[in-house]
C-alpha cells in the first residue's frame, strides 16, 4: 500500500514537470521578440463579427477594436442591434473594464476574454526558446506568466497556444481568407466554448 502511494505521488510529480515542448526539437533562437504579421501594420480601428458557441448555445455580435499604442487596445462588444454589452481596455496584458452588462459581469467570463484577446493582440513578445516539429517552426514565449507557443509555417503564423504542463488551455487557429487580418477560431481545451472572429472592416 505504501509503495502504491509513493508511486502515485511520483507519477503526479512527473506529470507536473512535463512540458508541452517535450516532443519538439530544440532549434536556434533567431528572434528576440515576435509580433504577428497581421498586427505589424495594423490600422487603428477594426470591426469583427464575433460568434460564440458555448455548451450548445450560439451568440453573435460585433467587436470593435481600437489600437491606442503597442500592447494597448480598447474593445467594445455590441449586440446585433448595436447595444453595448462590454467595453474594456487591455494595456500590457492587464484588463480595465469600463462597462459591462449584468449577464457578462462574471469573473470567469472576463478572465477568459482577457486571456483570449491578450493572446490575439499582444505585440513584441519576448522569445525564450525556439523549436522545430515535423510541420512547424515554433517560438516559445510567456503571457501573464503562462507558456505560449507560436506555430509558424513558411513564416506565416498558423496557431497560437497557451499551455499548462502538457495540455493546451487556449488555442487560436488562423485562417487567411483575407490578407489584412485572418479569421480566428479560439478554443479552450476541454471547456466547451469556442469563439470565432471575422474581420468586417478597418479604418
Amino acid at each position: 500500500m505504501k509503495n502504491l502511494v509513493l508511486n502515485s505521488l511520483l507519477l503526479v510529480f512527473l506529470n507536473s514537470c512535463a512540458s508541452y515542448s517535450d516532443n519538439f526539437q530544440v532549434s536556434e533562437k533567431k528572434l528576440e521578440s515576435f509580433t504577428p504579421e497581421f498586427l505589424v501594420n495594423s490600422s487603428k480601428e477594426k470591426s469583427f463579427r464575433m460568434s460564440i458557441d458555448a455548451y450548445g448555445n450560439n451568440f453573435s455580435g460585433i467587436v470593435v477594436s481600437k489600437k491606442i499604442n503597442p500592447n494597448h487596445y480598447r474593445f467594445a462588444f455590441l449586440n446585433e442591434f448595436g447595444g453595448k454589452m462590454l467595453d474594456f481596455e487591455l494595456e500590457n496584458q492587464q484588463i480595465k473594464v469600463h462597462h459591462v452588462i449584468e449577464k457578462l459581469n462574471r469573473k470567469i467570463i472576463l478572465n477568459m476574454l482577457s486571456k483570449d484577446f491578450n493572446l490575439l493582440f499582444n505585440e513584441n513578445n519576448k522569445i525564450t526558446k525556439a523549436f522545430e516539429s515535423d510541420d512547424y517552426s515554433i517560438l516559445e514565449s510567456e503571457i501573464n506568466d503562462k507558456p505560449v507557443y507560436y506555430f509558424t509555417k513558411n513564416d506565416v503564423l498558423e496557431k497560437t497556444v497557451m499551455t499548462s504542463g502538457k495540455k493546451e488551455k487556449i488555442s487560436l487557429q488562423y485562417h487567411y481568407i483575407q490578407t489584412e487580418f485572418p479569421d480566428v477560431e479560439i478554443s479552450h481545451g476541454k471547456v466547451k466554448i469556442k469563439i470565432y472572429l471575422h474581420l468586417l472592416e478597418s479604418n
